[in-house]
């Protein structure tokens, strides 16, 4: 059985997947083929054009990013650095947290 590291390195993305926390990783492993490579392209845009994230508030330079209909990759990007994956979510995991915020 191939794993969700071996499908990115396949498809050219290792130099990704080094800097990628285990919880996202194993994310990666719960979407789809397609959603995968819609995580890689929204990464890839947004390293290019911050304007492609939507920026959390809050004073750390966090972002959120819409990688495909139904998931969403969480970034931090700080200056002059690579951006940082923190994690990949799906809408309803948001919505949930949100609805039990104080």
């Amino acid at each position: 059985m191939e794993t969700p590291r071996d499908q990115l390195q396949t498809n050219g993305h290792e130099s990704l997947i080094a800097d990628l926390p285990g919880q996202v990783i194993v994310a990666l492993d719960h979407l789809t083929s397609e959603e995968r490579e819609d995580v890689f392209a929204a990464l890839q845009a947004f390293a290019h054009d911050v304007g492609k994230g939507t920026r959390l508030s809050g004073s750390e330079p966090m972002y959120i990013l819409r990688a495909a209909p139904e998931v969403r990759v969480i970034v931090r990007r700080e200056p002059d650095a690579p951006v940082e994956v923190e994690d990949i979510v799906r809408p309803a995991t948001l919505r949930n947290f949100v609805a039990h915020v104080d």
